[in-house]
């Protein structure tokens, strides 16, 4: 059923290859949904929008860099409260420096595989690294 659709998004995972560590981003506390709360990179397609331009626009709009091998990494439909959230996710290496939207974003952070658990994630974003993490691995 259509109706119980929330939310059609696309995830992006910054990977640095040298230091085996992702970027992640902490959800402002004036977010309606999950404040406070740290994440991947992403946001909600747009209504004629393709997932890759999706990805290009939100990193832009969060952390204000160009991507360099954009790379397909999963899809999926998670289910909370009843509604599905569907996800595309992609990683890749960012071109520039990330100078992150305040308005959006209250701090990033670089980690290692080793500190997923230090951090309270979105739901659904553990399992995202965790497949990112295991690219990160497989490609060096």
């Amino acid at each position: 059923m259509v109706d119980k659709i929330q939310m059609v998004g696309c995830a992006f995972l910054p990977i640095d290859r040298e230091r085996k560590q992702i970027l992640i981003s902490k959800r402002s506390m004036k977010k309606k949904y999950f404040p406070g709360l740290w994440e991947v990179i992403g946001g909600n397609l747009e209504f004629g929008e393709d997932f890759k331009d999706c990805i290009i626009r939100e990193v832009k709009e969060e952390i204000n860099c160009r991507i360099k091998h954009l790379k397909h990494l999963h899809s999926r439909a998670m289910y909370l409260n009843d509604l599905m959230y569907i996800t595309i996710a992609y990683y890749g290496e960012l071109l520039d420096k990330p100078v992150f939207n305040k308005d959006e974003i209250s701090e990033i952070k670089w980690i290692g595989e080793e500190e997923l658990t230090d951090f309270d994630f979105c739901p659904g974003d553990v399992e995202l690294l965790k497949l990112a993490f295991a690219k990160l691995y497989e490609e060096s």
